[in-house]
């Protein structure tokens, strides 16, 4: 944790001096400078010297972080994204026939110069436009927030009688003001990765899915490649097929970081123009180089094969820690649900939840949020009960561009199995013959779908209330 220290004392103030007087000549190097140099600058008056402070304070707590938010991988450095802007994508257009070189006879067109032939009927007119074709997508679209933190104006008048009272001040002013902001900055940025994860799968899972390869099953890539019938839970639960889980895992991340290089329309949105009589299918291409690759992953999947899968995927060929970073929890610390994601992703109307979600890997222009301080100002006295009221604003603005290359991966259900029973009118609890149950898909009694009323114990289902007699039920349940 860094902090000011007593040291530094005399060297804040004679930046708080400069700001107030403007003179550069009045500098403390000693207590009792110090003391004198403080007399000065509260003759100024409280509101200036707190804007003074706020200033310092603003341009120093970017240093100094007591706590670290997650989710920091998607900050926005590059000055270009601190306004609004309108982003452009080109779409990728065929190449035309020429009619300038000896062709010969073959298809609807007879071109061979050497013959003086030069039939162009069908090569067109070189007035003949061929416009490029883009589209364009604002983001941005800028919300103000602001932190504020009262002063009382004895305790102002307090700290400038001493370099350690002055600096106790000035910390405790700074480790709210910045763990706050940063505590706001993480939870602006969890969110948009969240929408981000939610609606990848969601459009890769729909009916007519749009980004089919955008979001990776990995148990039904385990599946597929063992030629099984697991159930995540059954791969879990079992080290000798998580081993396996994990080696899949780091196998298909390097062969997509791979593929992400190329230039296609495969792993982002790409705005596809259907093709008609005359004119053919136009696409956005994208590619995105390693070293412009990102990787978001749950931490706490990733500790236990750490061995084994990271250093296969953090290395020179492929992308460097710093392109890394793992967080803890995607949206919530309760147990169980650190790997969740439930949301309603921004432009759907269908909330999507996935249970299990291990990363994702992305273009660094596909997801950011930019912060940038506005300034900080200060109330005047209030004359009545002497304290002051010192505001910090911002403005927060986010970019989430399905345009650019993404790819989520995560933990599908696997094969399904389904409970079924009859009430009696007592009975509130249901186990399967053999398993156990870790998540319920779904329930029915008597013909009707339930959503609450019940909840696991033991690998059990148990209902709130029993079910009536002669009702049927169904569970479909991992």
């Amino acid at each position: 944790m860094s902090a000011f220290k007593v040291k530094d004392a005399c060297a804040v103030m004679n930046s708080l001096a400069r700001q107030i007087t403007g003179q550069t000549d009045l500098t403390a190097v000693d207590h009792n400078s110090f003391i004198d140099v403080g007399s000065t600058v509260l003759t100024a008056g409280t509101e200036n010297v707190l804007n003074a402070i706020a200033k310092t304070i603003a341009y120093v707590v970017v240093a100094s972080r007591p706590y670290k938010g997650s989710f920091s991988l998607i900050n926005a450095t590059d000055s270009i994204w601190n306004t609004r802007i309108g982003k452009i994508s080109f779409y990728s257009q065929d190449n035309s026939q020429s009619g300038a070189f000896n062709l010969g006879t073959s298809g609807d067109d007879v071109i061979n110069i050497a013959t003086g032939n030069t039939d162009t009927s069908g090569v067109g007119s070189m007035w003949e436009q061929n416009l490029p074709k883009v589209a364009e997508v604002f983001f941005l679209a800028e919300s103000a927030w602001d932190k504020f933190y009262t002063t009382p104006l004895v305790q102002l008048q307090s700290a400038f009688n001493d370099e350690a009272t002055f600096i106790k001040f000035m910390n405790g002013v700074i480790t709210e003001v910045e763990n706050d902001i940063e505590s706001t900055l993480e939870a602006r940025n969890r969110a948009i990765v969240a929408d981000r994860i939610a609606g990848t799968i969601q459009k890769a899972t729909a009916v007519s899915p749009t980004l089919t390869e955008c979001a990776v099953d990995l148990v039904a890539l385990y599946n597929e490649k063992f030629e099984a019938s697991e159930s995540k839970y059954d791969i879990l639960t079992d080290n000798a097929k998580l081993t396996k889980l994990y080696e899949i895992m780091a196998t298909r991340f390097k062969i997509d970081s791979d593929r992400l290089t190329e230039r296609s329309a495969l792993y982002h949105d790409p705005k596809t123009i259907s093709a008609t009589e005359s004119t053919p299918a136009y696409n956005i291409l994208r590619h995105t180089p390693k070293d412009r690759q990102r990787f978001i992953y749950n931490s706490e999947f990733f500790a236990e094969a750490e061995a084994r899968v990271l250093p296969a995927i953090f290395n020179p060929d492929y992308l460097d820690m710093k392109q890394g970073e793992g967080v803890t929890y995607w949206q919530s610390t309760k147990p169980g649900s650190r790997m969740s994601i439930a949301c309603k992703p921004a432009g759907s109307e269908t909330a999507i939840t996935v249970n299990h979600v291990v990363g994702m890997l992305f273009d660094e222009d596909a997801l950011m949020t930019i912060n940038q301080f506005t300034g900080a100002y200060t109330t005047p006295v209030n004359a009545r009960h002497l304290y002051t009221n010192t505001f910090y604003h911002y403005k927060f603005g986010a970019v989430n561009d399905y345009t650019e290359n993404a790819i989520v991966y995560y933990l599908g259900n696997g094969v399904e199995k389904t409970l079924t029973a009859t009430g009696d009118g007592t009975k509130t609890t249901f186990a399967p013959q053999t398993g156990a149950v870790h998540e319920i898909i779904s329930v029915t009694v008597g013909g009707t779908a339930v959503t609450t009323g019940f909840s696991i114990v033991n690998g059990a289902v148990v209902f709130t209330t029993a079910p009536a007699d002669n009702a049927s039920i169904s569970i479909k349940y991992i």
